[in-house]
């Protein structure tokens, strides 16, 4: 049986076949269908806890969505934090991959110590910043207890302005060694030919770093950017895992969870999803078009 399976694999139509197949039933049953449900869901008044009311009621969930002030504060919320994001993890990842990339002693070590936080899973990284500026037993606040800056301890996640910052930097520390590891091969592939020669027509560091550097980093920055918008866009456990469904640093992942699964919304839960991915989408297409036309053509 196995030998007559072999021959028949042998030829590489069929061989091509027998791995697309399984594969194309696969994405069919856990990713396309889930998402013409979905889509189906949104033009349903479909409360999960009340099943026997389902009816079809239009694009009234997307009106909806778009009238909620909470959806819409979470947009807000959420620009803001893909902006202190973007900004924080480019400037912090450039500096490191600048360090890393020169010779000293224990250079090894330290680009391990620096990948860390990446390998730490981002529930695990939300407790782990929950605790440290925990009110009543935080290190944080043992730490500057300590320095003297403090006299009492203060409950920082408390604080809404804060706490939405407190959530950003916890994205930005998980997030920050990929970006690194980015910048820091295009680092290395460049030709020290490149800084020999600056620095024989009179050139210093700096200006090696504005006109050879930057130059360099251009593409794979525009890379960067794309990818921490899209996953400070969508990052949900760091957040969760802090603060909950909280309204401080609710965003509109988290509120799309807590409506369609916590309050059993389908029907708006899915009409979000949607709206979403269309605000991602067009973010996305608006940095790919600035860049694109920024490099201009080869």
């Amino acid at each position: 049986m196995f030998k007559k399976l072999s021959n028949w694999l042998d030829n590489e139509k069929r061989l091509a076949y027998a791995v697309i197949i399984p594969s194309i039933f696969l994405l069919t049953g856990f990713a396309y269908y889930p998402a013409i449900q979905s889509f189906r869901f949104s033009f349903l008044r479909y409360n999960i806890k009340m099943p026997g009311r389902i009816r079809f009621n239009g694009l009234s969930n997307y009106m909806e969505v778009l009238g909620d002030p909470i959806f819409l504060r979470s947009v807000v919320r959420v620009l803001y934090f893909m902006v202190v994001a973007t900004l924080f993890v480019i400037i912090i990842s450039l500096i490191i991959a600048l360090v890393l990339n020169k010779r000293f002693p224990g250079r090894g070590i330290l680009r391990t110590i620096v990948i860390i936080p990446w390998a730490i899973p981002p529930v695990v990284n939300g407790y782990l910043w929950k605790w440290i500026f925990n009110g009543e037993y935080g290190a944080f606040n043992g730490l500057l207890f300590q320095l003297g800056i403090i006299e009492t301890y203060r409950f920082w996640l408390n604080n809404p302005f804060i706490a939405l910052n407190i959530a950003a930097f916890t994205f930005i520390w998980r997030f920050t060694p990929f970006i690194t590891i980015l910048f820091l091969g295009v680092l290395q592939s460049i030709p020290n030919e490149l800084y020999e020669a600056a620095r024989a027509d009179g050139a210093g560091a700096i200006g090696q770093f504005f006109y050879i550097t930057l130059p360099s980093l251009d593409r794979v920055g525009a890379i960067a950017v794309i990818l921490i918008l899209i996953q400070s866009f969508t990052v949900f456990d760091d957040i969760y895992s802090l603060m909950g469904f909280d309204e401080s640093t609710k965003t509109p992942m988290i509120y799309n969870y807590e409506l369609t699964f916590e309050m059993g919304r389908f029907g708006r839960g899915s009409a979000m999803a949607y709206l979403i991915g269309i605000l991602l989408f067009i973010l996305t297409m608006f940095y790919i078009k600035m860049n694109v036309k920024r490099s201009g053509p080869e």
